[in-house]
């Protein structure tokens, strides 16, 4: 047990978890993290630790403790909340009507600040170069991969971060070696009818109707062309048409995810995609136009030296039953991947539920919070990892 760190996190814990509570209550959505750049930044500043801000279309900053040593790790926090409304009712609940932390964005910050603290005040400790990257954006516009062009990942020789999980209980982690998240990319489908009176069906071409013919045929895409021991998945997520029920309308837009670890599989999928809803909108008289995301967020893969690394630095912090090793990859996506792609690293799971015979509000949910009680244990493990590894560099 490191008992000069465990004084220096009980020391600053109060203060880290004011923080936290500071970001919760100033939720903000991708690339207008402003707010919590600007608090991110006063925090540095009375920390007395160099920083460069405006990354990221502007709001994604880095910090750097230098020591004595030629390694350099990275510890990676994100910043932005969703376009959700609150329903927890706590006392630093949002305060932005819409925007909520409803990803446990606040807890990532607090624990990636309060190990930061932790370490600048024992410089004397750090056997090499350590970088904080505070990133806009995760959710859905890929922050991580402006910063990883802006250069922040030059000269890092491992690469940690966590995520608040409500499946998985306070205290402990979870993590797998490999492939551990999925390849995920949005599609948008408009499907181009003809409007009528929906009395006389016969002089239009019904786009609502094509559109639940391509729904149901995109389900077989996972099930009868993906190989069935490849994780993949193509979900429907919202259907937009019309606005009166006698009135058949001109088009009908549907939104979804297509999802794969293989980059194979992945690219067969979204040609599927593209194939499936032309191809049977043109059969049906109607047309489709098929549009997919700027760019899809790769598969996250853990090194498995790495993933094995934080499992044993976990398991002398929080004992063996502290640590679970994930049997199969998980469907969700996460922009890490790309500062994974960069240095090798590892992305786990940190417990947040303090009671696991009670289902936790899961993640997106408008009652989920990171909660207090995970952040002592995300800011140890962050400072531990930090400072083992340059030990062992």
């Amino acid at each position: 047990m490191d008992t000069t760190l465990d004084t220096a996190i009980a020391r600053v814990l109060p203060e880290i978890i004011e923080l936290r509570h500071a970001f919760h209550e100033h939720p903000e959505i991708r690339y207008e993290e402003n707010w919590t750049s600007g608090r991110i930044a006063a925090f540095l500043d009375e920390a007395g630790v160099p920083y460069e801000r405006g990354l990221a279309k502007g709001t994604g900053i880095v910090a750097t403790l230098g020591g004595d040593g030629p390694a350099t790790v990275a510890l990676r926090a994100d910043m932005d909340a969703l376009e959700i409304q609150e329903q927890t009712g706590l006392p630093y609940a949002s305060r932005i009507p819409n925007r909520m932390h409803a990803c446990g964005h606040d807890g990532h910050l607090a624990c990636l600040c309060g190990a930061l603290k932790v370490l600048a005040g024992h410089p004397g400790r750090l056997r090499g170069t350590v970088k904080f990257l505070f990133q806009p954006a995760e959710e859905l516009e890929a922050g991580a991969r402006h910063m990883v062009a802006e250069g922040v990942m030059d000269g890092v020789d491992a690469v940690f971060g966590l995520h608040g999980w409500p499946t998985v209980p306070l205290g402990r982690i979870a993590l797998k070696p490999g492939w551990m998240m999925a390849s995920a990319d949005m599609f948008e489908i408009d499907v181009i009818g003809k409007g009528c009176h929906g009395a006389d069906p016969a002089s239009g071409i019904d786009p609502i109707v094509v559109a639940a013919h391509i729904v149901t045929a995109l389900q077989t895409i996972a099930a009868r062309e993906v190989n069935p021991v490849e994780p993949a998945l193509v979900s429907v997520g919202a259907i937009e048409a019309g606005d009166a029920s006698n009135i058949i309308p001109e088009v009908a837009r549907m939104r979804g995810t297509l999802r794969a670890f293989d980059p194979d599989v992945f690219d067969a999928i979204r040609a599927s995609v593209l194939r499936i809803a032309e191809g049977t909108a043109g059969a049906l008289r109607a047309t489709a136009a098929v549009r997919f995301g700027d760019e899809a967020y790769p598969a996250l893969f853990n090194d498995p030296a790495m993933t094995a690394f934080v499992a044993e630095t976990a398991r002398d912090m929080l004992g063996e039953e502290g640590v679970a090793h994930l049997e199969k990859p998980i469907m969700v996506s996460e922009d890490f991947a790309y500062f994974l792609q960069k240095a090798p690293g590892a992305f786990f799971l940190l417990g947040v539920n303090p009671n696991p015979d009670q289902p936790y509000p899961a993640l997106h949910s408008p009652y989920y919070d990171f909660g207090d009680g995970a952040v002592a244990v995300g800011v140890k493990l962050m400072a531990s990892l930090v400072l083992r590894f340059l030990e062992r560099a």
